[in-house]
């Protein structure tokens, strides 16, 4: 009696150069969220570096760019954690995000312009000029997606 293996599927071939050519591009609303993964890295960076310094380090002690409290390291990694995984895993979330996005960073931008701290977050020029430029690009990214007329499938 012959023992039956594990059904396996044929294989697909490779795709031809003609069938690549016409696979459309991915939207810019994609690429905007999988940018985030800067946020990822950063927030990941500044978090392992407070746990390995302390939590009470002075965020002024750490290089330019790097200057992130802890809670600010924190908002980071998770926004950046969650638009990395819809741009790369479930880009057809891509406009809903960049668009939370754009309104959340403009919040904390504008509180850290306006405000003085936002919520213990002291943001210094560059940190503002930071985010007021990733909101501007959020918000036209996200709008652009969200006002382009679809195409019929």
């Amino acid at each position: 009696m012959a023992e039956k293996g594990p059904v396996r599927a044929a294989e697909r071939p490779a795709p031809t150069d003609e069938e690549l050519d016409r696979t459309p591009p991915l939207p810019l609303v994609v690429w905007a969220a999988r940018c985030t993964a800067y946020f990822l890295a950063l927030g990941g960076i500044m978090l392992v570096s407070y746990l390995f310094y302390g939590f009470d380090t002075d965020p002024q002690s750490f290089p330019p760019g790097f200057r992130l409290n802890p809670l600010q390291a924190g908002v980071n990694f998770i926004w950046g954690g969650v638009g990395t995984a819809i741009g790369f895993f479930r880009p057809r979330f891509a406009t809903g995000f960049v668009l939370a996005f754009a309104a959340f960073y403009t919040l904390v931008a504008s509180l850290g312009t306006f405000a003085g701290s936002a919520l213990g977050m002291e943001l210094g020029t560059p940190a503002k000029v930071f985010y007021w430029v990733v909101v501007a690009g959020a918000w036209a990214v996200g709008l652009r997606a969200l006002l382009k007329p679809r195409r019929a499938a």
